[in-house]
C-alpha cells in the first residue's frame, strides 16, 4: 500500500507541479516573468516548418546559435513543424523530407539545448500542428511543450514581462489570416488590438517579418497630462525559402527569413524591435 500511495504520490506531483503549465486554457491567465537585467532582447520565432523540403535549417540554426551564445529568451510562435497529413489541403505530405514522428524528434533536438537553458518561455500551436488534432484529437504542440517542460500558450497569451525596473505587457499569438499583401498582412496584426490591451503585438502565421508602430493620446491619470504612447504590432517571419515552394507558385512575393528580435529597456521604458 505504501509503494502504491508513493506512486501515485509521485503521479500527482507530475501532473500538478512539473508540467502545470502544459494544458490548454478556457479562460485567460497572465504569463508573468521577472529579468533582472539592463536590457533584454526576446526572440519571437516560429513557422520553421520542420520537415518540409522548403525548410531552412541552415539559417534557422544560426538564429539558435545566436541565441543560446547571448542567453537571449525565446516565444516560439507556431508551425513549428510541417506536419503535413494524407488529409492536409495541396501536395505538403509529398513535400516532406521527414515523417511527423522524425520531425518531432528533429524539433527536440534543435530546441533541448535552449529549453535546458531556460530560453524557451512558452510555445504556441499553428494550424499545422492543429491538423493533426482535427484528424485525430491529439494535440501535438502540448505533448512538444511537455516533453521540453516548458509553457503551453495554445492559441494566444498576455504576457507581463519585467525587466529591471520596467513593465512590458505582450500579445502573442500564431494568428490566422488569408491576407496575401504586405499592407494587408500588417493589418491582420493591427486588428489584434480589438482582442486584448497590450503594448506589443505579435502575430506568426503570414511568413513576413515586418514592424508598424501606432501611435496615440492618452490621459494618464497620475500626472493628469496627455501623453503620446505608442503600440508595436509585429509580424515574426518564417524558416521557409521561396523558390518552388507554394509560395512561389502562388505568385507571392519572397520575404526576407528569419525571426523579428524585441528590445526591452530596464531602466528606462523603451522598446525597439529588429527584423
Amino acid at each position: 500500500m505504501d509503494k502504491i500511495g508513493g506512486l501515485e504520490k509521485k503521479m500527482e506531483d507530475w501532473d500538478t507541479i512539473q508540467f502545470a503549465s502544459a494544458k490548454s486554457e478556457t479562460k485567460p491567465y497572465l504569463h508573468r516573468r521577472k529579468f533582472d537585467v539592463d536590457r533584454m532582447t526576446l526572440v519571437l520565432m516560429g513557422d520553421m516548418h520542420i520537415g518540409s523540403k522548403f525548410y531552412d535549417e541552415e539559417t534557422h540554426k544560426e538564429h539558435l546559435d545566436w541565441c543560446l551564445t547571448t542567453k537571449s529568451p525565446i516565444i516560439l510562435m507556431g508551425d513549428l513543424i510541417e506536419t503535413a497529413t494524407r488529409y492536409s489541403v495541396g501536395a505538403g505530405v509529398y513535400e516532406q523530407n521527414e515523417i511527423v514522428d522524425k520531425q518531432i524528434e528533429h524539433f527536440y533536438h534543435l530546441f533541448r539545448p535552449l529549453a535546458e537553458e531556460g530560453l524557451i518561455l512558452g510555445l504556441h500551436c499553428g494550424n499545422h500542428e492543429q491538423r493533426v488534432y482535427k484528424d485525430s484529437g491529439l494535440d501535438i504542440a502540448k505533448i512538444m511543450a511537455r516533453e521540453l517542460k516548458v509553457p503551453y500558450f495554445a492559441f494566444s497569451k498576455l504576457h507581463k514581462l519585467r525587466v529591471g525596473k520596467q513593465n512590458y505587457v505582450l500579445y502573442t499569438t500564431h494568428g490566422n489570416s488569408g491576407a496575401r499583401m504586405p499592407h494587408t498582412k500588417i493589418a491582420a496584426a493591427l486588428r489584434l488590438q480589438a482582442v486584448a490591451d497590450a503594448d506589443i503585438y505579435a502575430m506568426g502565421h503570414l511568413h513576413q517579418l515586418s514592424h508598424h508602430v501606432r501611435t496615440s493620446y492618452r490621459v494618464n491619470p497620475r500626472n493628469k497630462k496627455v501623453e503620446r504612447c505608442q503600440r508595436h504590432f509585429i509580424l515574426t517571419g518564417s524558416y521557409l525559402s521561396h523558390w518552388g515552394s507554394y509560395a512561389h507558385m502562388s505568385g507571392l512575393e519572397p520575404v526576407e527569413i528569419g525571426s523579428a528580435k524585441v528590445k526591452l529597456h530596464g531602466e528606462t521604458y523603451r522598446v525597439r524591435i529588429s527584423l
